[in-house]
């Protein structure tokens, strides 16, 4: 068994694979470190520079021994893939991060709510409300699905899994997100996840996100409501949030008390 190749396109195959063997490694190890879009992105690249790193290791053994045709089939599928799944991986990436950058399109909307914050317990109320709706609304919720049907209804869900979702604990994102869409005209604000959030945070620190909320929201003259389930709160948390947010009968009560 002797080298096949000249010296030189050798080094070239060694060279290759140390640095896409290391640039696999090095990428591996920041997997799920940053949060959303990056770490779907850093997924998609390093899995596609592990398939280039075996492709590359086949082709340096072949600089040795002749490999079965066979073989060769495996060393382009796994190039193949691996050149896919970076141009899908950078391609993704740059989508998810315009829809950050950019600014969104503004929205026109009727709803003329008091501008502020609400509180109601009834989830299919709440769903029923918003379908009679024909204006663009933001739902923050734990179940997209349940909000599927609407056309208007714009949802951001809200999962600690990532993915297509954002993580509960990233508080500043979710206020960024309903802080544009009411700067861009829309005019309701619908969170369906309060528990989820206080359970990955802290009730003081969701809190003041909410209060900072609605504080945006009466700026903005939108209104922002809370669906909640009071038995999943303390009696001196449930006492601070009626105190800021004010409590419904049915949520189309928020519309009647516009001026």
């Amino acid at each position: 068994m002797g080298l096949r190749v000249s010296p030189l396109v050798f080094l070239g195959d060694v060279v290759l694979l140390i640095v896409m063997a290391y640039a696999a490694s090095y990428s591996i190890r920041r997997m799920h470190r940053y949060g959303e879009p990056l770490d779907r992105f850093i997924f998609i690249v390093s899995l596609s520079l592990v398939l280039a790193t075996l492709g590359r290791l086949l082709d340096l053994i072949d600089d040795f021994v002749p490999l079965n045709p066979s073989v060769d089939v495996v060393e382009y599928t796994l190039y193949f893939f691996a050149i896919v799944g970076v141009i899908y991986g950078i391609i993704s990436y740059m989508n998810r991060v315009e829809k950050r950058i950019l600014p969104p399109e503004r929205v026109e909307s009727s709803i003329k709510p008091a501008p502020g914050g609400y509180i109601h317990g009834d989830e299919e109320s709440v769903v029923g409300f918003l379908s009679s709706l024909n204006d663009p609304v933001l739902v923050i919720t734990r179940k997209p699905e349940r909000y599927g049907h609407l056309k208007k209804v714009e949802t951001l869900w809200v999962t600690p899994l990532g993915g297509e979702g954002v993580s509960p604990t990233r508080l500043h994102f979710l206020l960024e997100a309903a802080v544009n869409f009411m700067r861009n005209g829309g005019k309701l604000v619908v969170i369906d996840c309060v528990e989820v959030l206080v359970l990955y945070n802290d009730f003081p620190s969701v809190f003041k996100f909410l209060s900072s909320l609605k504080d945006h929201a009466v700026t903005s003259g939108a209104a922002v409501l809370l669906l909640i389930e009071r038995g999943a709160f303390e009696e001196r948390e449930l006492k601070l949030l009626e105190r800021e947010f004010i409590p419904l009968e049915k949520p189309a009560d928020l519309l009647r008390t516009s001026s």
